[in-house]
């Protein structure tokens, strides 16, 4: 299962947006082995001057329901922009 959640902001919040996500993946890595954590951006801001972002969580910890909780948590925690909207998908077999 793959998560994906986005978001947007005022770009010239960039550097501390990306400060607190990194030590969010940071803290996650560390509470749920195994999980791989990417972050992506749309390649221009929208014309309301902001960025939208998206980090991609993978493994098998993203099946639990105590990650997407603590994953709320740890958002809420270090400040990162809202609303956050999340989705999931699946392989395809």
């Amino acid at each position: 299962m793959n998560l994906y959640v986005y978001f947007k902001f005022i770009v010239k919040d960039h550097p501390l947006v990306l400060k607190r996500i990194r030590e969010m993946h940071d803290q996650l890595a560390l509470e749920f082995p195994g999980l791989v954590c990417d972050l992506l951006k749309r390649p221009v801001p929208d014309q309301d001057g902001k960025e939208t972002w998206m980090e991609i969580y993978h493994g098998e910890a993203t099946e639990k329901p105590e990650f997407s909780e603590r994953l709320e948590v740890l958002a809420l925690k270090n400040g990162l922009p809202q609303p956050r909207r999340s989705e999931v998908f699946i392989p395809i077999e």
